[in-house]
């Protein structure tokens, strides 16, 4: 029994070697037909990469612009208002001041009319005694 079966086991180890080659010679060839696709596929995804970075890089500087123009604006506008408010301050100064001038008069007016009120009555408290 030992003969047959140390047959069999040399049968089993030739099996197993021609197995082992076998699998090694379908390796190498795919290995030939697949790693030149995937070696270019490599490079083209390598450039790809390359051109997203730089134009990820040129559309992040523009965005960048883009709001320091818009932050421009802003103060573009905030530069208009206050011209805007330094016009109405300036009409409110200058209502502020005629008004001023006119209550002035009106005052100089006010006391001329007691004047003259105090003088009649000056002149009809005589007359009356």
């Amino acid at each position: 029994m030992t003969e047959p079966q140390s047959k069999t086991e040399n049968e089993n180890n030739m099996n197993l070697t021609d197995d082992l080659k076998t699998v090694q010679l379908l390796a190498k060839g795919l290995l030939e037909v697949y790693e030149p696709p995937l070696v270019t596929l490599k490079t083209h995804l390598k450039e790809l990469t390359e051109k997203q970075e730089a134009v990820h890089t040129m559309i992040t500087t523009e965005r960048h612009h883009l709001e320091d123009l818009q932050n421009d604006a802003m103060l573009d506008a905030l530069l208009a208002d206050i011209a805007t408010n330094k016009e109405k301050l300036n009409s409110i100064s200058n209502s502020m001041t005629a008004m001023h001038k006119r209550v002035q008069s009106l005052q100089v007016r006010a006391a001329n009319v007691e004047k003259v009120a105090k003088s009649r009555a000056n002149q009809q408290k005589p007359t009356m005694s």
